[in-house]
């Protein structure tokens, strides 16, 4: 598909957390509000972020016995990944709050967002007047895949929390605010701007880094080869074109992954099985080849990351490049095409010590599809069978938010919140 300079509206699929919100009230209730104020961001690991939460009044007569009911949500959030406190008034002292997972029949069982009562009583306000709560939360580490997208903190007034984490009736929904979740940054390193179309491989560097030691359990990733405006498509380059390959540490050996964004059903990156360091500092060995036929624009880009929902992108990266046609270049890349003359240096392999048994994780990722390879890199390893882990738990919501690193203008249309239309 042709991309357009023009408008693109892309539906996403809906994460959980957009249907635990029960169904609107018959009649609004126009005399009272909640908001949530302040909470700029979140560093995953790091210090408290801290706001607000306001309950107005603005009826005659007193309001009460309603309790204020937050949910705090991304996309698989659950109870071992945040702490939450409250504190009555400005000055009040700090209290804990009691979180629950809610229970929303998603598979693993809990892991979709938390609620709170947040003081486990009715709420009382005078007539035409206010009351504030401070309210401050963190992201700690655990034993399952970080925080995927921004944290929703979104208000409720209602009669009270079930024991499900949810509010199965509400008098008011408030109007709710989203946390940047910060603490993971992907960069590039060694892919110059510049790249022959030459049918030999160019060597790169991905880095996943994540702040405070934090541990985001990351299990895959994906690149975008994005050719540019005049060029490209959300099916990726031709196969002839252009390919993208990464390396396993263990033996030294070339893997040919997915570069498109349409689907992303093929090939992914397993950063499992591929990916090399401490937790906080993933290191991925990667290659770029471009065929004789690859052309760019002048937004074309390398991208890889992983988009954790509709919401935002977990961790991104984009690359400017520059396609040159080279004369002589093989007309396609693939098993027909010559292999690049190789070199006498041996690869640089990671050893297999330098993974942590906290990132050795059993690799269950299916295989996609299985070539016979006979083509070498630059550096004289030889390319081995083609085994890409298999894109089922990659968000479909890629498929559009994508498209922004390629200069077009993308809506993207969505449930925004849990229980909207």
């Amino acid at each position: 598909m042709r991309l357009r300079p023009a408008v693109l509206a892309v539906s996403l699929i809906a994460s959980p957390l957009a249907l635990a919100l029960p169904a609107q009230a018959a009649t609004p209730d126009k005399d009272h509000s909640v908001t949530v104020g302040g909470f700029a961001s979140v560093e995953a690991g790091g210090d408290w972020s801290e706001g607000t939460v306001t309950v107005k009044n603005d009826a005659d007569a007193p309001y009460g016995g309603q309790h204020l009911v937050l949910y705090f949500g991304t996309q698989m959030l659950g109870v071992d990944q945040i702490v939450a406190e409250y504190a009555d008034g400005t000055s009040g002292a700090w209290q804990p709050v009691k979180l629950v997972d809610q229970d929303l029949g998603a598979t693993p069982a809990g892991h979709q967002g938390v609620a709170t009562d947040l003081t486990g009583a009715g709420i009382d306000v005078p007539a035409h007047a206010s009351r504030t709560f401070k309210l401050r939360f963190k992201l700690v580490q655990s034993t399952h895949e970080g925080p995927n997208s921004d944290v929703a903190v979104e208000p409720l007034l209602a009669p009270a929390l079930s024991a499900d984490g949810q509010a199965k009736d509400f008098t008011v929904r408030g109007v709710g605010r989203g946390v940047k979740t910060t603490g993971l940054t992907t960069t590039v390193t060694g892919l110059p701007k510049d790249l022959p179309a030459d049918g030999k491989p160019q060597a790169f560097q991905v880095s996943i880094r994540t702040a405070n030691g934090f541990d985001w359990h990351l299990t895959q990733a994906s690149f975008f080869l994005w050719a540019g405006q005049k060029y490209g498509s959300m099916t990726g380059p031709s196969a002839c074109d252009a390919q993208v390959d990464v390396q396993d540490p263990q033996d030294g050996s070339w893997h040919k992954v997915s570069m498109q964004a349409g689907g992303v059903e093929g090939q992914l990156v397993d950063l499992t099985k591929w990916a090399t360091g401490p937790v906080d500092n993933r290191v991925l060995n990667a290659r770029v080849t471009l065929g004789k036929n690859f052309r760019t624009d002048t937004d074309a880009s390398l991208n890889f990351g992983q988009f954790g929902g509709a919401d935002r992108t977990l961790f991104w990266t984009s690359q400017p490049i520059a396609a040159t046609p080279v004369d002589g270049a093989p007309e396609c890349l693939g098993q027909s095409t010559p292999a690049p003359t190789p070199t006498t240096t041996a690869p640089a392999v990671v050893p297999a010590a330098a993974v942590t048994a906290a990132t050795a994780k059993t690799v269950t990722a299916a295989v996609a599809r299985t070539d016979t390879g006979t083509s070498v890199d630059g550096t004289g390893a030889t390319e081995l069978a083609d085994t890409g882990s298999n894109g089922a738990g990659l968000s479909a919501g890629i498929a559009g938010a994508l498209l922004v690193a390629g200069g077009a203008v993308v809506t993207l249309t969505r449930r925004r919140t849990r229980g909207s239309n």
